[in-house]
């Protein structure tokens, strides 16, 4: 599993992890307009505030465009 870049909502900071799951129903839905969209919720336990934290899959930086996470025990690079 690759890993996915990341923010604490409480504490603000970035983090990478390969420690995240999806919803079992997530699901590639189509608009009208004929764009593409994932619906359901990535979870990752956060190293920072060791609490989960859930992200709609369009809230996530592109892994290879956020390349400046902070580095935290644990995680990989």
């Amino acid at each position: 599993m690759f890993e996915l870049h990341f923010t604490c909502p409480k504490q603000g900071k970035e983090f990478r992890s390969a420690r995240w799951s999806v919803d079992p129903d997530l699901e590639a839905v189509t608009d009208p307009e004929g764009r593409k969209n994932l619906r359901g919720l990535v979870h990752v336990p956060c190293p920072f505030c060791d609490e989960p934290h859930s992200y709609a899959p369009d809230a996530l930086a592109c892994p290879l465009q956020a390349s400046n996470a902070d580095q935290v025990p644990g995680s990989q690079h």
